[in-house]
């Protein structure tokens, strides 16, 4: 397959995803507001929250999914303009910066988890308005990638260079008429001598501290509530048999939705940013990276809707209650023709 069909195929699969993400967290989000469980107290709203962020992330991705492709030293994030250049720069960073939101949001959800089960912990850093942290953090985050995408991946006129080439004997495409952002790790000076670039390497340096916070936080989150969960829930009394239930299906199903973004974006994207570092050629028949960021937002709901007991119940029956419809027009169906019959038989 050429690359410049590839690049036609990753335009339809982010469209196609997109739809998906939307119709599965509407989906969850009336989950959350109709049948959650009392129990699951405030953490409701951080769902809910990052249902919302889902939500728009999968609207970024209809209108502004972008390409990630690797050439030699260099990375780029592109989309052909199909608005002012201005404004198509502006959807990349927009793009780039829901990177930044979704690493944020996770480390956020480990974070609330384990201040549910340790209430000194709950106590000290979470109680009453502390928890707007939680809600702040992610936008933070996501202002920062997105300035360092602006102002250390921006377009440059040797970056320019570099790429016009590429883009052109790959996708067919003028440097000119796409909007991007890129790195370039190593370029060639006029005398054919290779040095390294100031901006590339800081602004991707900047990018790797923001990756290694998200991902410390999970780990040390993460590992302090199964602890806790495997441990003290044991010698909780019988009546708290459906709160250690939950803990249990809410720190699954946070675990899952970790895996998913840790497989689809964070290994992928880590990828397109060591091996142009190392100076390293990926030469990829098939740049898949697009499509696996694509894919994410439109599956990431599920392990929420599937795993968590009193969602899942509300599926189940809104299956059979579609099957019972189904089934009663049937009925329906063969009884007006058996009263046919009867009164065919009659006359």
């Amino acid at each position: 397959m050429l690359t410049e069909e590839w690049y036609e195929l990753e335009g339809w699969t982010q469209d196609i995803c997109g739809i998906i993400s939307i119709v599965n967290n509407l989906f969850l989000m009336y989950l959350i507001l109709i049948k959650s469980p009392v129990a699951l107290g405030s953490y409701k709203w951080l769902m809910m929250f990052t249902t919302c962020f889902e939500l728009a992330y999968a609207l970024v991705n209809l209108i502004a999914g972008s390409s990630v492709r690797t050439f030699g030293s260099a990375w780029i994030v592109f989309q052909k303009s199909r608005y002012r250049h201005e404004i198509t720069l502006f959807l990349i960073v927009v793009y780039c910066a829901c990177f930044g939101f979704s690493l944020a949001i996770i480390a956020c959800h480990f974070v609330f988890r384990y201040g549910s089960v340790e209430l000194e912990f709950r106590n000290k850093y979470l109680s009453g308005y502390k928890q707007i942290f939680l809600y702040v953090f992610p936008f933070f985050i996501s202002i920062v990638w997105g300035i360092i995408c602006w102002v250390y991946c921006g377009e440059t006129p040797q970056r320019t260079d570099y790429l016009r080439n590429k883009m052109m004997d790959n996708y067919h495409l003028k440097i000119e008429d796409v909007g991007y952002v890129s790195s370039y790790y190593w370029p060639v000076d006029e005398n054919g001598q290779v040095h390294p670039d100031f901006d590339s390497f800081f602004g991707t340096s900047l990018m790797w501290v923001i990756v290694g916070i998200s991902v410390m936080s999970v780990l040390y989150f993460g590992i302090g509530c199964y602890t806790w969960i495997s441990k003290k829930l044991e010698f909780m009394s019988s009546q708290s048999v459906a709160m250690k239930s939950l803990q249990k299906q809410l720190f699954n199903a946070l675990v899952v939705q970790s895996a998913i973004p840790f497989i689809l974006m964070y290994v992928p994207i880590g990828m397109a940013f060591v091996f142009p570092m190392l100076n390293i050629e990926l030469n990829l028949k098939y740049p898949f990276i697009s499509l696996t960021v694509a894919i994410y937002p439109a599956i990431d709901p599920l392990p929420s809707i599937l795993i968590i007991a009193s969602y899942r119940k509300a599926c189940i029956d809104m299956i059979r209650s579609l099957k019972c419809w189904g089934d009663k027009g049937k009925v329906t169906a063969n009884n007006t023709r058996v009263d046919s019959i009867a009164m065919f038989t009659i006359k």
